[in-house]
């Protein structure tokens, strides 16, 4: 679904119905929406195939009469808005270093119906993490060669039977990561394809790997420098 879709039917079914007669022709909400997507999509950096940052934090400037009336609308407004910004930087695959903060300021040198966004990032410094999520949980994987199994000695213990003490290992640096099956007795599968044992293959950012009856979903996420 598009991001205008579910503005559609989210924020414009919810909101603008209830207040179209009042804005007529002033600025509608869903303009406010289609800025912040258009400054997604702009200022977004690509630091990778798979790696792309985007800003963060977003202030809608208005003109008078606007901000009085988007501003009535309260948190609902926020809400909405931050929910369809948080949807199409998941569709996009883009990555943030902190929530997504929209605020509303009144500009008076601004005319009826124009407004202007000004987005930025709440961090200037930002290194990446490598994350396995699994099960509705997301674990840190560490540095170096991290073990996954069934077994307390590996260094990330999964509650499943199926799965061998040990059964993979993913080898991260800090920007490149690496998946081995090591010698399990069910096998382990990347992207729906099954690894040699013992061989190293490349593990891209959003991959999927199962293993036992276990779905993983590697990721590389960024990380300001305040979260380390």
């Amino acid at each position: 679904m598009g991001f205008f879709d579910s503005f559609e039917k989210g924020l414009e079914r919810t909101i603008n119905r209830a207040f179209s007669k009042t804005f007529k022709s002033e600025l509608q909400p869903i303009e406010i929406a289609a800025r912040i997507k258009t400054e997604l999509d702009s200022k977004a950096s690509v630091i990778s195939r798979d790696r792309i940052l985007v800003p963060n934090t977003f202030e809608v400037r208005l003109a008078s009469p606007d901000f009085r009336r988007m501003k009535a609308l309260g948190q609902a407004l926020i809400g909405e808005l931050t929910e369809l910004a948080n949807a199409h930087i998941k569709k996009q695959r883009f990555q943030i270093t902190s929530p997504v903060a929209i605020s509303l300021v009144e500009d008076s040198t601004l005319a009826l119906g124009q407004l202007a966004v000004r987005s930025g990032s709440k961090t200037t410094t930002v290194s990446w993490a490598a994350v396995l999520d699994v099960a509705g949980r997301r674990l840190a994987v560490p540095k170096g060669q991290t073990s996954v199994g069934r077994d307390a000695s590996a260094g990330l213990q999964i509650n499943d039977s199926s799965l061998s003490r040990t059964h993979f290992e993913i080898i991260w640096d800090g920007s490149l990561a690496g998946l081995r099956d090591l010698g399990s007795t069910n096998g382990t599968r990347l992207e729906g394809q099954p690894i040699a044992a013992n061989t190293v293959v490349a593990l891209a950012n959003e991959s999927k790997i199962v293993a036992g009856r276990s779905q993983f979903v590697f990721r590389i996420v960024a990380k300001s420098e305040s979260d380390s």
